[in-house]
C-alpha cells in the first residue's frame, strides 16, 4: 500500500510539473515601419523584390518571371509589435496572406522568421 500511494503522489508530483510548464516564445523589438518603406531584394533568390509604400501599401515582383517593377502583385502591409501582415491580391481574385515575424531590423537589412520558422534576409535597393 505505501508503495502504491509512494507511486501515485510521484506520478501526481510530475503530471504537474509538466503542466506548469510554459512555453518560452522568442519576441523581438517592434517593427519600425518607417524603416519598411522602400524597395528590398530578397538575399536568397536575388531576383525577388518587394516595394513598401508609406500608407500601407506596396508591390512584389520577380524579375526571372519577366515581371518588373509596375507589373507585380499588389499587396497591403500592416504591422504590430513585431509582427509583418502583407496580403496580396493577385490575378482572379487570389488572395494570400504573409504573417512574418521580424527578428532583425536595420535601415538596410531586413530579417524575418515565417510562420514554419524559416528565416529570410532582405536588403534595401
Amino acid at each position: 500500500m505505501k508503495k502504491i500511494l509512494t507511486f501515485s503522489i510521484l506520478v501526481i508530483t510530475s503530471l504537474l510539473f509538466l503542466a506548469s510548464c510554459e512555453r518560452s516564445v522568442e519576441t523581438y523589438p517592434p517593427v519600425d515601419a518607417t524603416l519598411l518603406v522602400g524597395t528590398w531584394r530578397a538575399t536568397d533568390i536575388n531576383t525577388e523584390h518587394w516595394r513598401f509604400d508609406s500608407g500601407g501599401t506596396g508591390e512584389t515582383w520577380d524579375t526571372s518571371d519577366d515581371v518588373q517593377e509596375g507589373e507585380g502583385t499588389k499587396f497591403n502591409w500592416t504591422t504590430e509589435s513585431d509582427q509583418l501582415r502583407i496580403d496580396l491580391y493577385g490575378e482572379m481574385g487570389m488572395h494570400v496572406y504573409y504573417d512574418w515575424t521580424v527578428t532583425h531590423q536595420t535601415a538596410d537589412t531586413l530579417t524575418f522568421k515565417d510562420i514554419y520558422n524559416s528565416s529570410r534576409t532582405f536588403v534595401k535597393k
